[in-house]
């Protein structure tokens, strides 16, 4: 694996990460300035996920057939542009469509990068690997919506739509060049796939929980743009200060993820997730109670720290459990019991919160990550 070849991999990938946090942000953020419900913002959020739980496990079969460029291509394109729609209508749909096309994209993208760096990597090196990725994903997931909260507050919402998609744009040229993993894989990749049935990926040992933990654990953390737009409006923030709060989330997980290396040559995957499982429930229940704006992101920086280091632990073991052949097929099911969890959330507790506020989104959380725990310990 080359270095050039591993870099240009992580920048492209990250790159098509900053619309979907950037996005799960900004709509909801214009959506509470003008009016709309708990409710409704709850379901914009769900849609981020709806569509992929159909084409997910379809998706990872053809990345599997094809290798991960043109799948990578189709999915740059989806997080690239469809904000643009919003400049010509701004009805209660567009939102709506919007939101399932760029979380479609960003699962794609998910799927084909995981797939991508996880092939170049050695067995010692694709936790290392993985982290590096997810720390890149980070960067991007502070960048986008830091700027993107800028140009709502100064600048008005058309200039915000069109930045979501800009820094894709730039990954899409990128992904022109010869040099990143996702070209070069398709050019090796065994395109005989067997279609075997789903229920037999779950009877692989300890995947199955596996796979639980990573819904819980994925949930978690694609969930937390809508609680920091809901709380910064519960709260009185402005949009500036909702985008530096989520970017104190994502930057941290940067410095946690960096660690990934060195914990797990000392720490078993069970017990390195279990703990930060334990320590971000109790920050979850914590975030609700929190009224201003310095300890809001001082949470949310801490968050990003301990949820930061559970994706490539359990993306690692998942990777290790899953056969060889159906890598993608099981990240896609993976991507599929996640996106189910995330539309389910939203839409039920946007509802909530319109009655008893975030500190309902808070507590599920909370629960269902030390639930979480007893998963990965007995797995």
């Amino acid at each position: 694996m080359g270095l050039l070849q591993f870099f240009l991999t992580l920048v492209i990938s990250c790159l098509n990460m900053a619309p979907l946090m950037t996005a799960r942000m900004i709509l909801p953020l214009v959506l509470l300035q003008t009016g709309a419900s708990a409710g409704f913002v709850g379901l914009l959020s769900a849609m981020f996920t709806a569509p992929p739980i159909v084409f997910n496990v379809v998706f990872g079969r053809w990345v599997d057939r094809t290798g991960t460029f043109r799948p990578m291509l189709v999915a740059t394109l989806l997080l690239a542009f469809p904000s643009l729609i919003l400049l010509f209508s701004d009805a209660s749909l567009t939102f709506l469509l919007v939101a399932g096309l760029i979380g479609s994209g960003g699962v794609f993208s998910h799927i084909a990068a995981t797939r991508a760096v996880g092939e170049i990597s050695s067995d010692l090196k694709r936790a290392r690997n993985l982290g590096l990725l997810i720390a890149g994903y980070s960067i991007a997931q502070f960048t986008g919506p830091t700027i993107s909260g800028l140009i709502l507050e100064h600048f008005g919402q058309n200039m915000a739509y069109i930045s979501i998609g800009f820094l894709s744009v730039f990954g899409f040229c990128l992904l022109l060049l010869p040099w990143h993993a996702f070209r070069q894989w398709a050019k090796h990749r065994d395109a005989t796939v067997a279609r075997s049935r789903i229920r037999e990926l779950v009877r692989v040992p300890g995947l199955k929980r596996w796979l639980a933990v990573n819904t819980v654990t994925s949930g978690a953390m694609t969930t937390f743009p809508l609680i920091v737009a809901l709380q910064s409006a519960e709260i009185g923030m402005s949009a500036s200060q909702a985008g530096f709060s989520l970017g104190a989330f994502s930057i941290a997980t940067v410095a946690s993820r960096a660690l990934t290396g060195p914990v797990s040559a000392r720490f078993p995957a069970t017990t390195a997730v279990s703990s930060m499982l334990a320590a971000g429930a109790v920050l979850f229940v914590s975030i609700a109670y929190v009224e201003t704006f310095a300890p809001f992101v001082m949470t949310c920086a801490a968050l990003g720290l301990v949820l930061g280091m559970c994706a490539p632990f359990v993306l690692s073991v998942i990777y290790a459990l899953a056969p060889s052949a159906r890598v993608n097929e099981v990240i896609g099911l993976s991507m599929t019991l996640t996106n189910t969890m995330q539309t389910i959330l939203p839409l039920s507790l946007g509802i909530l919160a319109t009655g008893f506020g975030t500190s309902a989104i808070s507590w599920m959380l909370a629960g269902l990550m030390l639930g979480a725990i007893n998963m990965s310990i007995r797995s």
